[in-house]
């Protein structure tokens, strides 16, 4: 076997674990880098990232397989993902991050295959020379081109219109930098109630707030069609919680509220809360969310890894881990939520009070009396049902061992 073919059937046999290596990216990018799927990411970037790392794999595979050490270019598909990224104001540091993350990940199984169908260690060991300066190229010439797109996406973001001046000095604040505030004829030094509006009701969305406090609220949208939305609200106007349940909100539209914040700092702080809401949101699936009812969820979504480790030693002894959860998980959560009544959670669950009772001894038998009485377990449990609806993007965090990274 030649070098050259040692290349193309290394090549071929990674190529046919393309879903697999993929599956083990999106593992990877979530549990090595919780802050990769921060706030500024959304849809539109989530199925381009997709189709970036689908792409680019098929791509680097193929570079390797021809042996070649020449030009090449990023693909159509991660070129589009880094526009979407600049413009969303995703740090170029995230994008690169993320593309070292999954070439890490393809190196180990390159180095797998290598070692299951090449049997000459000495043939081997020249084979993967050639791969790694392959590789090594591959994502050096597409990381400059990563690089050069974003700037020059970024330059041309900036000199665009109103709406995106706005964004841009909106970007600007919250950075911490100098900013000319009247870009956004909005008063900063008042009281603020943000939102994030996902949809196409940011403009209903918009009428409603600026209807109950009787100022024009401030609106910018971002190029993923996100809105982002402050409203100036008086301390004399009804609660906002009150104006939007009596209101008719748009359907299919997610819409996210930060706290009620004073001053410049309380506008960036709001903004910044509703983001936080809009990220559980997103996990949870809710329409209508408040910063307020999901402040744990928002604090625990910083520390994934931490928080399923939490979660499975105060709930792991009740089956939490069953398909269906434990139905003694189900009955703490409805005893919780009666206020520790028996009798109320019974009528939750629609079943007889004894059972309840039996459940409750059972409980009692696993962890103990002064168990049940943990603080932290009605926070367990709430955890876990965002865990639980986050299944998908979490699942097999536990069986992905943690590869090293690249050196570049």
């Amino acid at each position: 076997m030649t070098i050259e073919e040692g290349l193309d059937e290394l090549s071929v046999a990674v190529k046919a674990r393309i879903p697999e290596i993929y599956d083990c990216i999106r593992a990877r990018l979530q549990y090595t880098y919780e802050d990769y799927s921060a706030a500024t990411r959304n849809s539109s970037l989530t199925e381009a990232e997709s189709e970036t790392i689908t792409a680019s794999l098929r791509d680097v595979l193929e570079y390797i397989g021809q042996g070649r050490v020449g030009a090449t270019r990023a693909s159509n598909e991660t070129l589009r993902e880094v526009r979407l990224a600049a413009r969303a104001g995703v740090d170029l540091h995230h994008l690169l991050r993320g593309s070292r993350a999954a070439q890490a990940t393809l190196w180990e199984f390159l180095l797998e295959e290598a070692h299951r169908i090449i049997t000459d260690p000495v043939r081997r060991s020249k084979v993967l020379r050639h791969a790694s300066a392959s590789h090594f190229a591959w994502n050096d010439r597409v990381s400059a081109s990563i690089i050069e797109t974003y700037q020059m996406e970024s330059t041309a973001f900036s000199r665009q219109s109103q709406n995106r001046r706005k964004l841009s000095t909106l970007r600007a604040l919250l950075a911490g930098l100098p900013i000319d505030s009247t870009v956004f004829s909005y008063n900063l030094s008042g009281r603020h109630l943000a939102a994030v509006v996902s949809g196409d009701g940011v403009e209903a969305v918009a009428r409603t707030l600026g209807s109950a406090s009787r100022i024009r609220p401030l609106v910018i949208t971002a190029e993923d069609e996100t809105g982002y939305i402050w409203a100036e609200w008086s301390s004399r106007l009804p609660s906002p919680r009150q104006v939007v349940l009596s209101s008719d909100l748009p359907k299919d539209t997610r819409i996210s509220f930060g706290t009620l914040s004073e001053g410049l700092d309380g506008f960036v702080v709001t903004h910044r809360r509703a983001l936080e809401a809009d990220s559980v949101a997103q996990k949870l699936g809710t329409q209508v969310t408040w910063y307020e009812d999901v402040m744990l969820e928002a604090l625990a979504t910083r520390d994934l890894a931490a928080v399923t480790s939490f979660i499975s030693d105060e709930l792991g002894g009740l089956g939490l881990h069953q398909d269906p959860p434990s139905r003694l998980v189900e009955t703490l959560e409805a005893y919780f939520a009666s206020g520790q009544n028996a009798a109320a959670a019974a009528q939750r669950l629609g079943v007889h009070s004894r059972t309840i009772a039996y459940r409750l001894k059972l409980i009692e038998g696993k962890i103990g009396s002064r168990g049940l009485l943990r603080d932290e377990l009605p926070v367990a449990i709430r955890l876990s049902r965002m865990v639980e609806a986050m299944k998908l993007e979490l699942g097999g965090l536990e069986d992905s061992p943690g590869l090293p990274q690249p050196a570049l």
